[in-house]
């Protein structure tokens, strides 16, 4: 792409700053802290995305939470089925005894 060298440069307008209106430096002012609080905001953001080696430790936490909780499930399904397979036995015992009986 060649630039245009006929055509004239646009400049920004500069407008004189009123040194007298202290609600438009208050503005001005506001505005600059509001973008110093995003931009602050945006870097922990990034510093907290690009910090690999916390982000690693929080996942082996949060995996090692995941496999705990699916473990205490798979103990709790093995006891209940413990505990109905002795209730059958129980049952099945009573009812060979009874048949004995009579």
């Amino acid at each position: 792409m060649t630039h245009d060298s006929t055509r004239p440069v646009e400049r920004p307008v500069e407008r004189p700053v009123d040194t007298h209106d202290d609600t438009g430096i208050a503005a001005v002012e506001a505005d600059l802290d509001s973008t110093r609080h995003e931009l602050a905001d945006t870097l922990d953001e990034l510093a907290t995305r690009l910090d690999v080696k916390t982000r690693s430790k929080d996942k082996v936490h949060e995996v090692k939470q995941q496999a705990q909780v699916a473990a205490g499930s798979r103990d709790v399904q093995i006891r209940s089925g413990i505990a109905v397979a002795a209730v059958i036995t129980v049952i099945l015992l009573l009812a060979k005894r009874k048949r004995r009986v009579n």
